[in-house]
């Protein structure tokens, strides 16, 4: 990571910062990561183009339905992607301004639906953007690949602006996909042995997730009370559809892909404990200072 004053972050970007008051005056100036970059991957940014139309993820779907109606907003995407999916939550709020923080910036595979800036940073932070600047934050499932997530949550929480919300994914560690898979000897999905390789999975998928923290629901609910946030609106989201759409922009779904197909057709009917869990949160008061026990060493 390279730190450089605001031109030199406008010379590498294409940004103009000019126009964006709420940026620090130092930013860290970060390069593409390589290929391999999960990010990059065309198969997971929680949507696909057809011939016809932009299929979202179910995920997506449902995280778009807790987006608060109300007065244009300052909207803030943390691993945002390829900013796709930004643009659609910043036209769902109204955003008169939306950013899509990653640390790459791969080429979307449809148009945005209106105007995105994009920022690449390192997550979780520190953001580069001074306190309470947003009125909307939103990020689906990129707390669980950080080393350290209640920073991640610290950094929302001084970022947002009185009044704001946080919309958040992540996976749900003791849904029943993860509980039954583990009671039939299988590696569930998401949950990894290795960080080069996934073993043990049926699903045909080898590229690791990159999962590092999951959580049970009482276990984000902790985290958010924790970092001074409280839980106002609590949602969940399948897995399959995201496997579905990676199936279907890899390859022509064979007869094994059919078969699994099925399978989670019947599993999505069990209305409790799905893969994703969703969340809008409200500022409650401000993040705690840690015991002298958690305070890290330096």
């Amino acid at each position: 990571m390279r730190v450089g004053d605001m031109n030199t972050y406008r010379r590498g970007s294409g940004l103009d910062f000019g126009s964006m008051p709420y940026c620090t005056a130092r930013m860290a100036i970060i390069d593409q990561p390589p290929g391999e970059w999960a990010g990059a991957d065309p198969r997971y940014r929680g949507y696909r183009p057809t011939s016809r139309k932009i299929c979202l993820d179910h995920r997506i779907r449902v995280a778009l339905g807790l987006v608060p109606p109300g007065r244009p907003a300052r909207l803030l995407d943390l691993g945002a992607g390829d900013a796709f999916v930004t643009a659609r939550f910043a036209e769902a709020s109204g955003a008169s301004l939306g950013v899509a923080v990653d640390v790459g910036e791969p080429e979307p595979l449809a148009p945005l639906s209106r105007p995105i800036r994009r920022v690449a940073a390192r997550l979780p932070g520190p953001l580069p953007f001074r306190s309470g600047c947003f009125d909307v934050v939103v990020s689906l499932e990129t707390i669980e690949h950080l080393l350290d997530p209640d920073e991640l949550l610290s950094e929302v929480h001084r970022v947002l602006a009185p009044g704001g919300c946080l919309i958040l994914s992540t996976p749900r560690l003791d849904s029943l996909l993860v509980v039954a898979s583990l009671l039939l000897g299988e590696q569930p999905p998401g949950i990894e042995a290795s960080s080069r390789r996934r073993y043990g999975s049926r699903f045909g998928e080898h590229r690791p997730s990159g999962h590092l923290h999951l959580f049970t629901r009482r276990a984000l609910r902790e985290a958010m009370a924790a970092n001074g946030f409280r839980i106002e609106a609590y949602r969940e989201g399948r897995f399959s559809s995201s496997w579905w759409q990676a199936v279907r922009s890899d390859r022509r779904p064979g007869l094994r892909d059919l078969i699994i197909a099925s399978v989670f057709l019947v599993y999505d009917l069990i209305p409790v404990r799905k893969d994703v869990m969703v969340v809008r949160a409200v500022l409650a008061t401000p993040v705690p200072e840690p015991l002298p026990s958690e305070t890290p060493t330096r």
